[in-house]
């Protein structure tokens, strides 16, 4: 049993995330997987799927955690290099924080919307996104901090792309 639940959990952290194959129906393999494992171990399916959400949801807390530290890294820096104020390092971290509390919200309304309706919307959010850094006085570059530099508001990239002037 103990080693059953060592290899579910090596998988689990290797294998993708339960959480989001949840979110996702199109994404089976998750399941599989954890069918599979309960199968081979002649485990209970549902317990071995909660051993794996609770990996899954302890890996993203962990890795959102490293992300706001290299997003508090990332603006003190350009704090000190002098290419933003402190006033417009807090601006960006509130708006940051405004946005990623939009998302969740938006993410179930969004279900409902075509693919070019979700882009559209998409797009509108940056085109305000560029107009509130224009009107702070915020350098373009740093909207990549916050996701809004092209890669969307869902956090993916929004931590990823080096600073440069």
């Amino acid at each position: 049993m103990i080693a059953a639940t060592a290899f579910v959990l090596g998988l689990a952290a290797l294998g993708g995330s339960a959480v989001s194959a949840a979110q996702n129906p199109r994404s089976n393999s998750m399941n599989t997987f954890v069918s599979e494992v309960a199968s081979k171990f002649n485990l209970n399916a549902a317990e071995v799927q909660t051993v794996v959400d609770e990996v899954m949801k302890s890996r993203q807390t962990e890795m959102g955690t490293r992300r706001q530290a290299g997003f508090a890294s990332r603006l003190a820096q350009a704090v000190t290099d002098g290419k933003l104020t402190q006033t417009q390092a807090d601006l960006i971290t509130a708006k940051s924080a405004e946005l990623k509390a939009s998302t969740e919200t938006d993410r179930t309304a969004n279900q409902t919307l075509t693919q070019e309706e979700r882009k559209a919307k998409m797009e509108a959010k940056q085109t305000s996104l560029k107009e509130w850094a224009t009107a702070k006085d915020i350098p373009e570059e740093y909207l990549r901090l916050i996701g809004g530099g092209g890669k969307g508001f869902d956090g993916h990239g929004g931590f990823r792309p080096k600073m440069t002037q």
